[in-house]
């Protein structure tokens, strides 16, 4: 377990500019994370890259992410849409760039048709093709944002459509973009939030939380429209199983993962950002029957 060292030099500036954001940030990194992880013992879960390199010896695989979808979310609503086995899987913090590299660098991770949806938030894009070792027979297929462009995102049905025009290769990865935000279901507080979700990386955790306040709006929306993404993903997820069911299409094994999870106002915090706290390392790990 790697610890994060305290920065008193930053945090006496951070101090400086603003002392409650400053104690916030500090009390979830250094103690509340860690009095979680001693009390869930999430260290105990599998690696998310263990469970990855023995997927990806395979011989054929059909490998599904869903874009920061947590764990408690996906267990709630998962058997409404999926069958299988579900089990835990811990990604390493602080977000994809925690696991991405180390996965794609496994010599395993060859012979790999990738179909991906952009999103068009470039913070939160993330550029699949530049993490591909040069040498690798890896195709990497974007979808880029086209019915739901005023959102910067691209529908599950646009995933769909991909697949079924290029077809598949027997060793594929379907990234999908929900349940990340923006949320489809409520575009109101999507567009609302979208300034906001821009500049995330760049501003204070909590940015969100106060702006949520700000506009009157209370955390179970947010939840709500959460939850209504992840549902709608998984609906286009079974469509494409259905898919590959009646297309005799044969895999040795289909799993349904996340790449991290969400924030969802616990801690005042919301959509993602580089703590160890379970509602972000602790994600499914499913694999469908």
């Amino acid at each position: 377990m790697l610890v994060p060292k305290f920065d008193i030099r930053g945090f006496a500036i951070s101090l400086k500019h603003d002392s409650l954001g400053a104690i916030h940030e500090a009390l979830i990194r250094h103690f509340v994370s860690k009095a979680l992880s001693a009390l869930y013992g999430y260290y105990n879960y599998p690696s998310w890259l263990s469970l990855f390199r023995d997927f990806i010896r395979k011989r054929r695989f059909l490998f599904i992410v869903l874009d920061d979808a947590r764990y408690d979310a996906f267990i709630s609503m998962y058997s409404r849409y999926l069958q299988g086995t579900l089990n835990i899987a811990k990604v390493p913090p602080p977000n994809t760039y925690g696991w991405l590299p180390k996965a794609f660098s496994m010599p395993e991770f060859n012979r790999v048709r990738f179909f991906y949806a952009s999103i068009g938030i470039e913070s939160h894009d993330i550029r699949i093709g530049s993490f591909v070792p040069r040498n690798r027979d890896v195709e990497v297929i974007p979808i880029r944002p086209n019915r739901a462009k005023h959102l910067l995102t691209v529908l599950p049905s646009e995933v769909n459509e991909a697949v079924k025009s290029v077809g598949l290769s027997g060793r594929d990865i379907v990234w999908y973009a929900q349940p990340h935000f923006p949320w489809v279901a409520d575009e109101d507080l999507s567009l609302m939030l979208m300034r906001d979700a821009l500049i995330h990386d760049y501003v204070p955790p909590d940015t969100i939380r106060y702006r949520l306040r700000e506009k009157g709006i209370p955390r179970d929306r947010v939840v709500k429209a959460y939850y209504a993404n992840l549902a709608l993903v998984l609906k286009y997820v079974r469509d494409l199983l259905n898919y590959v069911d009646k297309q005799g299409i044969k895999y040795d094994e289909i799993v349904v993962t996340s790449d991290h999870g969400e924030m969802l106002g616990e801690f005042g915090l919301y959509l993602h950002q580089e703590y160890d706290l379970p509602q972000l390392v602790l994600v499914p790990w499913l694999k469908v029957i």
